[in-house]
């Protein structure tokens, strides 16, 4: 409650201060006699009435008629050539027509008034006195106009002044002037004398004739001697009266103002001392704060301008200018209005504590701008000469929009523009309108096209008008649709080899699996023999070796796949590598019914490898040939070295049709097989891929009819 009280405090100080400023001067110790507003009004009082009464101006006989003014009425309608050829154009065509209709006696008259003008144009160009008389008949007849409107003043000049009264004489004729009777108690005089006379203190009258031509009418330079009173009662009865009244309530007003100005600085040194951390505790400072910048200057500026200028400015003009209406009126508008700018005012000086503590360090002040919305906008400005043409035909539309608004106004002013206005509206303004409706129009095909690709219509391509950034903008919107197809096509491809993997990985352990139980509850049989007992054993040995070899390749792959395994790398001799690999599977190849042909090298080729998982590579490879080629058939093995890369290829006749699709070799858990009666994980060329990309190498697959190629190269060293 303090706070508000502070608030109410400090702008009834500000307001009363300012206003005892303003208007102090003008009331402060003065009567209405003595201010600025009675001293004007009696000098125009006094000047009116010698113009109007006392000593009226009169229209002279002769006037001054220059060489100028003599050339300019000669020549004001153009040279005499001209003039006559006027003259001859406005009668001709009606003389003819007259003539035409037998009108003898229209045709006499017109050709009379026709010389009768054009004679009159000789003369003015054959002779200055005459243009000289005429000249000087325009002036005296300006000048009685003048001095008519002047009296005619008289009726009005004395329903504005009804309460002054005076005895004035002439010094000169001795002529008296009276209006109204003097009193010994009259609420204002002035007195005249010899030595101090009323005479007029005004400028000369000018006045303009009908030709536009300024003309100065001497006014009076008579001395008047006398007596000029404000009647009391005639002033009570009048508009005046309530300003004279009026001027009382405000000088009174101005100070209890002053002493409102007073006792609310003493309070304010005393009782109220300014408390900022109760501003700033109040629940609307915690809301103001989270307002954007723009809100938050911008009521700022807004309760700067009903304060100010507005507020304080009219509530003086109203306290000046009310007392017309009565004491109550006065003081009822007044008040009103000292309330509503002590409320405005305080809210102003609160919103101003507000920003100064809040803006004091610059860094906040900083961090609003940057989430204003002047600030976003201008960051997103820089952003329309991204694309230099769209931001250049902007501007123009802008400018064209400009200007055509502009002359379409001037059209309204000023109607001869339209001769600007059409053509600049047929060859600029239209066609720079139909041009960028265009434009937009292309831009909602491309947002629509947008739309349908969100929508997942990926089929119907869009079109490509022109060379413009709009156009490149549709070919990007090309691509991106066919990127998104593939994407499509690729993620549905992904989902059946997923469902085929999760398939195949059941099958392949179900298998095994199964085997295992079944054997095992066979051995729980206590009438079980000892050699069915061991046949037995040995068929879930196998079957569990079958199993952990699946466990271990599916645990291999997965493990490629995520990145996490380690390569040790070191010089390896590929020739050797790969006569071992052979080596260690001649047994199988010898009950295989295949026959291998290998094709190795004289020399050794190198290359960087992890050397375990580099023979892993060879063993799977050698092994997919022994399970999948087709029996009596022959095996080629090569190991070369070209081009700086180590090549090892392997072709085979497979036993399985393969299909044309030769990618799927290389899912997990695939087959040659695709019944799945071989043995085998199908995991065999999924862990060489791998171990071959670890390596930076390329493994490619070629199939040709039931001719299957596999090829493995390496950087060699």
């Amino acid at each position: 409650m303090k706070k508000w009280l502070w608030l109410t405090t400090i702008s009834i100080v500000l307001i009363s201060v300012f206003s005892v400023m303003e208007l102090g001067p003008k009331y402060f110790g003065k009567s209405y006699l003595e201010t600025a507003d009675f001293k004007e009004e009696y000098r125009y009082f006094v000047d009116r009435l010698i113009v109007t009464e006392l000593d009226p101006p009169e229209a002279e006989t002769e006037f001054p008629v220059t060489m100028e003014e003599i050339e300019e009425y000669r020549t004001r309608y153009g040279t005499l050539a001209e003039q006559i050829q006027s003259i001859q154009d406005q009668y001709n065509p009606d003389i003819e027509y007259a003539r035409e209709n037998d009108n003898d006696s229209l045709v006499e008259i017109l050709s009379e008034e026709r010389d009768s003008k054009i004679q009159a144009i000789r003369d003015n160009f054959a002779d200055d006195d005459t243009v000289r008389e005429k000249i000087l008949e325009d002036k005296q007849r300006a000048a009685k106009v003048a001095v008519n409107g002047i009296m005619n003043e008289q009726g009005s000049f004395n329903a504005q002044s009804p309460y002054y009264v005076y005895d004035l004489t002439n010094i000169e004729t001795g002529e008296n002037f009276k209006k109204g009777d003097l009193s010994n108690r009259a609420f204002f005089e002035k007195k005249y004398s010899n030595a101090a006379p009323l005479q007029f203190n005004g400028e000369e009258l000018f006045y303009s004739n009908y030709n536009n031509t300024e003309m100065m009418i001497p006014v009076s330079n008579a001395e008047f001697k006398g007596v000029v009173q404000i009647d009391r009662s005639l002033l009570a009865a009048s508009d005046r009266g309530a300003a004279i009244v009026g001027h009382e309530y405000i000088k009174n007003t101005l100070y209890l103002l002053g002493a409102l100005a007073i006792a609310g600085i003493v309070l304010l040194f005393t009782k109220l001392k300014f408390e900022q951390a109760a501003f700033l505790k109040m629940p609307l400072y915690r809301k103001w704060t989270e307002w954007p910048l723009e809100v938050k200057l911008g009521l700022f500026a807004v309760t700067i301008l009903f304060a100010l200028p507005y507020g304080v400015a009219t509530s003086l003009g109203v306290m000046e200018y009310t007392f017309y209406d009565g004491l109550t009126s006065f003081v009822w508008n007044t008040l009103k209005n000292f309330v509503l700018n002590t409320i405005v005012l305080a809210l102003l000086i609160l919103q101003g504590i507000w920003l100064y503590t809040y803006y004091n360090k610059s860094d906040k002040l900083v961090a609003d701008f940057k989430r204003s919305y002047i600030q976003r906008s201008l960051q997103m400005s820089r952003y329309a000469f991204l694309k230099k043409s769209i931001g250049v035909q902007m501007l123009i539309l802008l400018v064209v929009i400009f200007f055509w608004g502009a002359g379409t106004m001037l059209l309204f002013i000023f109607p001869a523009v339209v001769l600007v206005w059409v053509p600049a509206t047929l060859l600029i303004g239209l066609p720079v309108l139909l041009f960028m409706m265009k434009r937009f129009g292309y831009l909602n095909v491309l947002m629509d096209s947008t739309k349908a690709i969100a929508d997942g219509s990926l089929n119907e391509q869009i079109p490509v008008k022109g060379k413009s950034p709009l156009a490149h903008h549709a070919i990007q919107l090309n691509r991106l649709k066919e990127g998104v197809r593939q994407s499509v096509s690729e993620q549905a491809k992904s989902e059946r080899l997923k469902t085929e993997l999760i398939t195949n990985v059941s099958h392949d352990l179900r298998t095994p699996l199964t085997s295992i139980i079944t054997y095992t509850d066979l051995m729980k049989s206590p009438e079980l023999s000892a050699e069915d007992r061991l046949m037995y054993a040995d068929i879930l040995d196998r079957k569990s070796q079958r199993l952990k070899t699946l466990i271990e390749d599916l645990f291999e792959v997965s493990k490629m796949a995520s990145g996490n395994m380690e390569l040790h790398r070191q010089r390896v001799d590929f020739t050797q590598l790969t006569t071992q690999a052979f080596a260690e599977h001649a047994e199988d190849i010898s009950s295989s019914g295949l026959d291998f042909r290998i094709s190795t090298p004289e020399q050794p080729v190198y290359i960087m490898a992890d050397g375990q998982k580099w023979w892993r590579v060879l063993d799977n490879l050698i092994l997919n040939a022994i399970k999948y080629a087709l029996p009596g058939t022959r095996v080629f093995a090569t190991l070369k070295e070209r081009d700086g890369q180590a090549e090892f290829i392997m072709k085979n006749v497979t036993r399985f049709e393969l299909g044309e699709n030769t990618d799927e070799l290389f899912e997990r858990f695939k087959r040659g097989d695709v019944a799945r009666q071989t043995e085998g994980s199908g995991l065999g060329l999924a862990i060489a891929q791998s171990i071959v990309d670890l390596h930076g190498g390329a493994m490619k697959i070629e199939v040709d009819g039931d001719l299957f190629k596999v090829t493995v190269s390496l950087n060699s060293l």
